[in-house]
């Protein structure tokens, strides 16, 4: 920073002395002066910016290259051995807390999408082998359509991403989707981003059919529709709580989340829909660090 500020005074001084030596004018020789100056200051803001942007396009690529969108399962073990006892101790107790629940953990790509994609992913994966609740998400996939464009969302891109994830379920219906079928298409950006879109705009969707209810959630000078279009529809925004309840109650699953810290209050959180029975019991299992969502898989009994 200060080697930039002695370039911006270095040249305000060669500009100065050009002034003075061709002119007379005294204000004409200062205006030019502020003037270098101003586009010096300007030039300078613009490199630091375009470091900035480079610097996180360089990351962001790196993320790409080094995470899947949805990686293989790993063993619960794998969680426990990435905290040590003496520098991480209460993230290393969870974890071997967890290991007594969970059996394994699949890491979702930290790139703004992942409580969405976490949940399409797990979602995926039960109707595979539940030709019951495959049905029931077939009929709830497609009827979102309509329910969209009610709500006037555009129907060229909507309709877009309705009819990737219509054209996914009528695979897994056909059975034309083994488990490594289904885990090829979530792991190419191209294919897997238009199923988030989708999950985003129904989350959206549900709050907007639900505005009389959710907006006094929303905080700061925002209305719904602007939270909306700021926070869930535009893709690499994190998801918080509201966004949560919206797309659990969007799919129609209760899901529970489990927190590494307290920060949230508890070790863990159930989210139920509007519509669930009083014996209903949480299907998808995912775990919460800060920023960050994977999916847990509980141990079979």
């Amino acid at each position: 920073m200060e080697q930039n500020e002695q370039r911006v005074a270095d040249k305000t001084v060669e500009v100065a002395k050009e002034a003075i030596g061709t002119t007379t004018d005294k204000a004409a020789a200062q205006e030019a002066v502020d003037k270098t100056l101003a586009q010096q200051l300007a030039e300078n803001e613009q490199q630091i910016y375009d470091r900035s942007r480079q610097h996180i396009e360089e990351i962001e690529e790196e993320v790409r290259q080094t995470q899947p969108l949805a990686a293989p399962k790993e063993v619960i073990d794998a969680l426990v051995f990435s905290y040590d006892s003496d520098t991480s101790p209460e993230y290393h107790r969870k974890a071997k807390e967890l290991a007594n629940v969970y059996s394994h953990i699949r890491r979702i790509r930290g790139d703004g999408n992942c409580f969405y994609r976490a949940v399409l992913t797990a979602q995926l994966e039960r109707v595979l082998y539940n030709r019951t609740e495959l049905k029931r998400f077939i009929e709830i996939v497609k009827g979102w359509r309509q329910r969209l464009f009610k709500f006037g969302f555009p129907e060229l891109t909507t309709g877009d991403f309705c009819d990737a994830m219509d054209t996914l379920m009528d695979s897994i219906d056909k059975g034309e989707k083994t488990d490594a079928m289904l885990f090829d298409d979530l792991n190419q950006d191209g294919i897997a981003n238009y199923y988030v879109a989708f999950m985003r705009f129904i989350t959206s969707g549900f709050l907007r059919e639900n505005e009389e209810l959710y907006s006094a959630f929303i905080e700061g000078e925002r209305n719904l529709d602007q939270y909306c279009k700021d926070e869930v529809e535009p893709m690499w925004k994190e998801s918080d709580q509201i966004a949560a309840v919206a797309l659990v109650n969007a799919i129609d699953v209760p899901i529970r989340i489990e927190y590494m810290d307290r920060s949230q209050g508890e070790w863990h959180h159930d989210f139920y829909p509007q519509t669930s029975a009083p014996n209903a019991v949480p299907v998808l299992y995912f775990l919460y660090r800060p920023g960050h969502y994977d999916i847990l898989y509980k141990r079979e009994n």
